[in-house]
Order: structure tokens, then C-alpha cells, then sequence
């Protein structure tokens, strides 16, 4: 199976959301998301922009960081 990586950051995204304790709706009003809009990107069916991904890192707490790596395939 191909690595997809909107679907891994969308389970990361979702895992700290329930670990902050908040529901799609209070994450998406903190980090001025529509609902629908944070469950797509947690389902990994929304292509994220880096404004996007810094929103939803500071509202859970964390820093955006991006990492390129070589990938042998």
C-alpha cells in the first residue's frame, strides 16, 4: 500500500483533537475552520494548506515542522 500522507495527518490531527478533549466543532471554531471542513481533513479527503496546518498545530498545542525526506521505493 502506497504511504498517503493526508491520511496519517489526518489520524494524527483526530488523535490529538480526542486527546485535547475537544469535538470536531470546538476545534474548527478555535482554529476559524468549518466543521466540515476538520472532519474532511481528518478523514485525509482535504489537501491542506500551511496556513491550515499551523492553525490546527497551535490549537492543539504543538508547532508546525515539516521534514522532507528521501524516499527509496
Amino acid at each position: 500500500m502506497k504511504y498517503k500522507p493526508r491520511v496519517e495527518f489526518g489520524r494524527q490531527v483526530a488523535r490529538l483533537r480526542r486527546q485535547s478533549m475537544l469535538t470536531v466543532e470546538q476545534l474548527a471554531e478555535m482554529a476559524d475552520l468549518k466543521p466540515v471542513t476538520v472532519k474532511h481533513i481528518e478523514e485525509g479527503a482535504f489537501n491542506v494548506s500551511f496556513d491550515i496546518l499551523n492553525r490546527i498545530a497551535v490549537v492543539l498545542g504543538g508547532e508546525l515542522k515539516i521534514v522532507i525526506n528521501e524516499i527509496n521505493e
